[in-house]
Parts: C-alpha cells; sequence; structure tokens
C-alpha cells in the first residue's frame, strides 16, 4: 500500500474524534493529541513491517552475473557497456566482498582503454580500500603507473613503480614463477608515450567557489553579499534590501544548501545524493543499500557519518519515493543533529513554519508524516541509541522556546520532540524549500529541468514577487543569485516562488501563493492594472484607435493602453484564420508544403489585420511557416519569418529570457545552414546573414551566461557555435 492510501485511510478514521483547531497551538499539542491514537501507531508499523519484509538486499548472485556479462563486454572491447555492467555488479554486491573490490578494479580497465586515465585512477584508488586481493595489487599499480606516464605525472609514476617494486618482491604475494614476467611488462610500461587530458573537476569547497567567482560576503549576513541587508518589520517578517546600488548581474547570494534531496527516483545514479554532482557513468554505490550513489569516496564517507547511516534502511525499504517532503524533512532532522555549525543549525530553526495558518486537514497529513518517520527511525536504526537528543539537537538552539515545551526523559517523551521536529521542519520546506535545477538541451531548446529540492536558510530571507527581481542559477548543489536587473539602494530584493506574471495569470497566482505560503500577493503584477492582465495583451486583438491590446476581460472589451470601450470583437475573422491555420497544419501532414504555405501567408495577412501585433497567434504562424521554409530549402525566407517573432518574444518572456535564447538558437542553425550552403559569399545577402549570426550568437551567450552560467553544457554548446561562425568570419 502506498503512503498516500495510509494518510487517506488513517485521516478518513481520525476525522469524527478530530481535535478542533483552536485547541491546538504548537506543535507539540498536535503530536502528542496524534501518539494517543492508537490506531495510527498500529497501521504505522504495520506498514513499515510490510516494507522491511520486501525491502531488497545487496546478492552476490546478481553481482557475479553482471560481472560475467561486464566481463564478455570487455573482451568483445565493447568498454562502455562493460562500464555499465561492472557499475551494475558494484551495485549489488555486498560490503566487504570480493565481488565489491573487483567491479571497481575491472571498470577502472575499461576506463583505461577509453583513454580516460584519471577516472581510472581513481577506480584504482577505491578498489584498493574496497580490499581488492593483495597478491593482484600489482596489475592495478601497473594500470595506475601507464596512465601516470600517459597524463605526463612522472613523480607520480615512480611512486607507484616503487610500490610494484614492493610487491614483486615480496614471496608472500608474488610466486618468483611470475616474478620475471611482471618486471618485463613494468619495463614495457616505462616507454608509454605522455599525453594531455582535460578534466572538469566538480567544485566542491564553497570558499573556492567564493573565491572564483569574487564573492564578498557580509559578515552579518551569512551567504549574503555586502551589498544586501536583511531587515524586519512586523508586517511582512525578515526581508532583503539592498544597502546600495546594485547592477544587474551581480551575484546577491552564494549558499549551500542544508540538506536536499533527489526528485527522481528512477535515475538516482545519474546525479551524486551528497553533492548534486554529475557521476557520469562512474558513481560510487553505498555499500549497504540499492539505490544510493556518489560521485567519489569522500562524499559517500561524509554522507554516511552526516545522515545516510540512519537513511539507508529506508532507502532499502523504498520509503523515500512515497513520501515527498517527509524525506527531506528527516533528511534535514539527522543532518542537524550531526553538524557541528551552530549558526546554520539555528538559520534552519528560525523559518516560519505557518502553523497557524495551515488547515487542520493537512496538519494532520503532517503529523501523521512524522510520526511514520520518528517510528522508522526507532525500529529500524541506532538512532535514538547513539544520539543523546539534548547534545544533539536541544542545547544547539539559540533561543529555547521550541524546546520549553518538552521533558526528553524518557522514551516516549523523546519520540515526541523528535517528531515534533520532523512536523515542524515539514512545515518550514513547504513555506522555504527550494527547487533545484541542472541545465540541459533538448533539441534546439535549452531546459532548467527540476532535479531536487533543497533548503537555502539565508536565500529564503528573500520575500515573493510575481516580477523578481533576482534570477536563481545553480553550480551542482550551490544556489547563485544574481540580480536580474539593476537595483537602487533601500529597494526590497525580490525572489519569486514560482507564480510568475510573465508565465501565469493573475488569478492562478493569487490562489497558489494563497495555498501554499498562505499570503495574498500584493506585488505590482498583482495590483497595478496594466500588468496585471499582462499575459491577456498575447491573446488580444488590435485596438482599431492605437494599435494597443484589446482585451475581453470579464465579459468587458475595452483597450489596456488607451482604455477605449468602444469596439466590437472582430469574431468572425478570427474563425476565419483559426480554419485556414488548421487547413494548412493539415496539409502540412500530407506533405503539401507549398499548398501549406500559401493558406500560412493568408493566415497571416488576416491575424495581423485583426490581432495586436504580439499576438501569440501571429507567433505561432511565422514560426511555422519559417519551419516549413527550412523543410524546403529557402533558408532567407525562414530566417525572416523567425527573425520576425523576436519583438514578441521579447515583450512575452524579456530581453534575457531562455525562451528568447530558445528562438535565437533555432534561428542561428538556420543561419548557420545557409552560411554552409550559399556558394556566393559576395553577395549583400550572405554578408547581412552572417553579421546577423554573429550578432544573435553573442546575444545568446550573454543570455546563456547570466541564466545557466559560463560553466555549464549549454554555454559550452554555444562556444562551439561562435568558433563555427568566426571560421565564416576568417573566410570573408
Amino acid at each position: 500500500m502506498e503512503w498516500q492510501n495510509v494518510l487517506e485511510i488513517l485521516t478518513g478514521k481520525l476525522k469524527p474524534t478530530c481535535v478542533v483547531k483552536k485547541n491546538v497551538k504548537r506543535e507539540n499539542e498536535l503530536m502528542s493529541h496524534l501518539w494517543n491514537n492508537q490506531s495510527i501507531k498500529k497501521f504505522v508499523y504495520l506498514w513499515l513491517e510490510d516494507h522491511y519484509d520486501k525491502r531488497e538486499s545487496k546478492s552476490i548472485a546478481k553481482a557475479q552475473t553482471f560481472k560475467s556479462m561486464g566481463n564478455k563486454e570487455f573482451q568483445a572491447t565493447n568498454y562502455i557497456k562493460s562500464i555499465q555492467c561492472y557499475t551494475k555488479c558494484s551495485q549489488h554486491a555486498p560490503a566487504n566482498s570480493t565481488e565489491l573490490s573487483i567491479a571497481i578494479a575491472n571498470r577502472s580497465a575499461s576506463l583505461f582503454y577509453l583513454n580516460r586515465y584519471n577516472d581510472c585512477i581513481k577506480d584504482i584508488e577505491l578498489a584498493i580500500k574496497l580490499n581488492y586481493p593483495k597478491q593482484l595489487h600489482y596489475k592495478l599499480y601497473l594500470r595506475a603507473m601507464q596512465c601516470y606516464l600517459k597524463l605526463g605525472k612522472q613523480d607520480l609514476a615512480e611512486k607507484t613503480l616503487f610500490k610494484i617494486h614492493e610487491i614483486i618482491h615480496n614471496p608472500d604475494y608474488i610466486a618468483p614463477s611470475i616474478k620475471d614476467n611482471i618486471e618485463k611488462k613494468v619495463n614495457e610500461v616505462l616507454l608509454t608515450k605522455a599525453c594531455t587530458q582535460n578534466v572538469r573537476e566538480n567544485v566542491k569547497d564553497l570558499l573556492q567557489l567564493k573565491s572564483q567567482l569574487g564573492f564578498k560576503e557580509n559578515i552579518n549576513f551569512p551567504h549574503a553579499s555586502i551589498t544586501i541587508t536583511k531587515k524586519y518589520n512586523e508586517e511582512v517578517g525578515r526581508y532583503v534590501v539592498a544597502n546600495r546600488f546594485i547592477k544587474k548581474g551581480d551575484i546577491l547570494f552564494l549558499e549551500k544548501p542544508v540538506s536536499f534531496v533527489l526528485l527522481n527516483h528512477n535515475s538516482l545514479n545519474e546525479l551524486c545524493q551528497n553533492c548534486k554532482c554529475s557521476n557520469r557513468d562512474i558513481p560510487i554505490p553505498c555499500p549497504t543499500c540499492l539505490n544510493t550513489f556518489y560521485c567519489n569516496e569522500n562524499c559517500l564517507t561524509e554522507a554516511w557519518s552526516s545522515y545516510h547511516c540512519w537513511e539507508c534502511p529506508g532507502s532499502q525499504m523504498e520509503l523515500w519515493k512515497e513520501i515527498g517532503i517527509g524525506y527531506l524533512a528527516l533528511k534535514v532532522l539527522l543532518t542537524c543533529a550531526t553538524t557541528t555549525d551552530i549558526t546554520k543549525f539555528n538559520e534552519i530553526q528560525n523559518l516560519v513554519t505557518n502553523f497557524d495558518k495551515v488547515s487542520m486537514d493537512d496538519l494532520t497529513v503532517y503529523g501523521i508524516t512524522a510520526i511514520m518517520l520518528t517510528t522508522y527511525l526507532l525500529e529500524y536504526t541506532n538512532f535514538f541509541k547513539t544520539n543523546n537528543l539534548e547534545e544533539c539537537l536541544i542545547n544547539k538552539f539559540l533561543d529555547n522556546s521550541f524546546n520549553s515545551n518538552f521533558n526528553v526523559l524518557t522514551d516516549n517523551n523523546k519520540q515526541l520532540y523528535v517528531s515534533s521536529l520532523l512536523l515542524r521542519y515539514i512545515l518550514q520546506l513547504i513555506g522555504n524549500g527550494h527547487a533545484i535545477t541542472k541545465s540541459s538541451t533538448n533539441d534546439s531548446s535549452m531546459n532548467q529541468d527540476i532535479v531536487a529540492t533543497g533548503i537555502y536558510p539565508s536565500a529564503s530571507m528573500m520575500n515573493h514577487s510575481c516580477d523578481p527581481n533576482i534570477i536563481n542559477i545553480f553550480m551542482d548543489q550551490y544556489l547563485i543569485v544574481r540580480a536580474s536587473r539593476d537595483i537602487t539602494k533601500h529597494e526590497e530584493v525580490f525572489n519569486c516562488y514560482g507564480p510568475h506574471y510573465r508565465h501565469m495569470p493573475t488569478e492562478n497566482r493569487q490562489k497558489i501563493l494563497k495555498s501554499q505560503y498562505c499570503f495574498i500577493c500584493k506585488c505590482k503584477p498583482c495590483t497595478v492594472p496594466t500588468l496585471q492582465f499582462f499575459l491577456e495583451r498575447f491573446t488580444a486583438i488590435k485596438c482599431l484607435k492605437c494599435n494597443g491590446a484589446l482585451c475581453n476581460i470579464r465579459n468587458s472589451i475595452y483597450c489596456l493602453d488607451c482604455n477605449d470601450k468602444s469596439q466590437i470583437y472582430p469574431l468572425s475573422k478570427v474563425i476565419q484564420a483559426n480554419e485556414i491555420f488548421q487547413a494548412a497544419q493539415a496539409c502540412i501532414n500530407l506533405g503539401k508544403t507549398e499548398e501549406a504555405l500559401d493558406k500560412l501567408k493568408k493566415c497571416l495577412c488576416i491575424r495581423r489585420k485583426i490581432l495586436y501585433k504580439h499576438n501569440e497567434d501571429i507567433t505561432l504562424t511565422l514560426n511555422l511557416m519559417g519551419e516549413i521554409y527550412k523543410t524546403i530549402g529557402q533558408w532567407v525566407n525562414s530566417i525572416v519569418s523567425l527573425e520576425s517573432t523576436l519583438p514578441a518574444i521579447t515583450e512575452r518572456f524579456g530581453s534575457s529570457s531562455t525562451e528568447l535564447s530558445d528562438q535565437l538558437n533555432d534561428l542561428i542553425d538556420v543561419c548557420l545552414i545557409y552560411l554552409e550552403k550559399e556558394s556566393n559569399t559576395t553577395i549583400d545577402t550572405y554578408n547581412n546573414n552572417l553579421k546577423r549570426t554573429e550578432k544573435y550568437l553573442n546575444q545568446i551567450e550573454e543570455i546563456i551566461n547570466f541564466n545557466y552560467g559560463s560553466w555549464s553544457k549549454v554555454y559550452e554548446d554555444v562556444k562551439i557555435k561562435q568558433e563555427k561562425i568566426s571560421q565564416f568570419l576568417k573566410v570573408f
């Protein structure tokens, strides 16, 4: 049974006897009431027990199967496939088993033959630490020496050679009969020629990143820039203001999360579950559970001591993909219990919970989840046995208002304390959790995929606006907050909690913000008439008096620009244009491109006459025409059509938007095709398109650097295109 079904059953049983909300004013009062319900405790215990009975453990048999598969692929020189098999072998191999170290050692051989020498060395070091058979160590050191020589690291090659000599002269490890053969291989390796290999290391250290980005931190506001200040008033609580003029692009926050959890449980091996950097194809699996992976041994060790030793059984029981924000709350609790950073600890505790604003139904659901997590810690981990709650949690609070409600002398009181704290974290995360994104490319578009949820206490101090003046980007787990426009001194710094006025109508934004964050937004796009109906502009018709946006808003037709209310909506013309557009799409499906193009020209003519200039239907028509022109090889016409959409996209999404960069990217792709295909490079059309392509590529570079950072893969793709255009310019 899924956890959501458990919650539905339990909340259904509780409704007849549910406490009246006015009697519940603190987390401990709600949790005490829920703990006293025997049905909840019994149901939760049985649910956890069922998951424990069905847990999937490591298996030597499975590991050996994947090892055999890997060996076959390796012998067939299918090294990439062999890496996948050896990784699967390491995933299923039990801790301290020979299969685990052999899997990593074999993977290092595949990496060597793919010329991935740095990765090969890392796997060799790990295999040795995992107790790879000592009598075979010489094989790994021989391979490592080859890697060092290939990389031109002579001193490390010599140190490795010394280790090899130590081994082959030790009769406990090497039989005299094979000693000569090993020495012969060593001499062959010493003739290896050096090569170069560029490896991009992931940023692991916050101080290193601050230095790299030139970030100057505010000593009174952790992880915040010296250009901003944290303030407080009764109406809005804590908020952030500029204490000097801030330029567009300046970094305002640079913060590592207190904790985060990955969201896609089907691809947990792709990102490190401790630092979120890419594991590529060589993740390091947890020795105990099947679905936890790290980028290196250091992350594995750090995660185990900080939190994973207690979440590992739950991973085996496959609990974490079922409970959403509850999993992050548990991870926050475990991280807080082990941290020695008191400032970091209290940053979390001071986040708002909105306890008094959340509905009783929701509080009950979150409370039952907190009971389940506490029961899990009690029954399936040693958390309560190895942790003194006073030392690991209670004594770290600088404000004792939460702790004053508890006495943790008895086991029941300890469970009440931990579950109340978990409920508190769940509520804090609902209002303060942050989506963590990773840039990616899909066809010609660039995306920010949400891959994790984390908590960044300092950045959480920013209030919401549907028109924020900052942008959030990520370097692995690190949040980098930049000013998205110039910010004047004393101006408030606003984040967007999700609903943005360029993407969502006012009414929808208000509902989401009230439901999740418990406030009514009063930002400019929600209150200023010219912005309240911003999105309606892009479905508007043309005002006959000012050419502005004539909209039908709440059954009233008027112009958003001149406020004229005397015009009639030209419904018949709108329908006619839509029918022609649909007919054009039907022609495309039948392969009648010329006929489709004729219809689209007629459609565009009508739409430009009756629709507001930035209406999305005009943009859609131009895009489709551009695609057809591209298909039939009319590159210049395709360029003109796509270029004609840029003003509308800029107006809708902004001049620094990823939507604009996507459109520019499509346009540049056509420009590059034209430049490659055009044989006459002396004509004005060629010259103009060459300059146009260079201009738009520079514009894309600026947008991508702003939205994704110069360290992102999408930025690298833009630089490749710039190099390509530079070759055309040299020839020209």
